[in-house]
């Protein structure tokens, strides 16, 4: 009985994380589409596709940060990437074409990312919360 009533809490568990990665995943399409229609930038393939996934702490709890990748193209030819970042069902960043938009309420208490350098263009620094 006890591991009957476990395997249906874990499946219910596993259903709810599922459903919310998916409504995170058709937000960042959207958000991503946005951006592109915004820059007048064609978004290739109309998708997005999770890069990485992590926790973070906010006011309200312990939540999933997610980034998920986007391509798009700006003369038809070639492909450049950008990103999408969420908080749990929250945008805090995206980035497209050398621009950041950070569209948190609490802009003031991050600190803008450095600079990448030519040899680090595939690495993306990640804001640390002041404490």
């Amino acid at each position: 009985m006890a591991s009957t009533l476990a395997a249906i809490i874990i499946l219910g568990l596993l259903l709810i994380f599922w459903l919310e990665a998916a409504r995170a995943r058709e937000l960042a399409v959207g958000i991503s589409r946005a951006a592109c229609d915004k820059e007048r930038y064609q978004l290739l393939d109309d998708s997005v596709y999770l890069q990485r996934v992590g926790l973070r702490w906010t006011p309200s709890g312990l939540r999933f940060r997610r980034m998920y990748r986007f391509d798009y193209s700006v003369d038809g030819t070639v492909r450049q990437s950008g990103f999408v970042l969420l908080i749990g069902n929250q945008l805090e960043a995206v980035h497209i074409q050398g621009r950041h938009t950070i569209e948190q309420e609490n802009q003031k208490t991050e600190q803008p990312a450095p600079p990448a350098s030519k040899d680090s263009a595939e690495v993306i620094p990640f804001p640390r919360k002041k404490r």
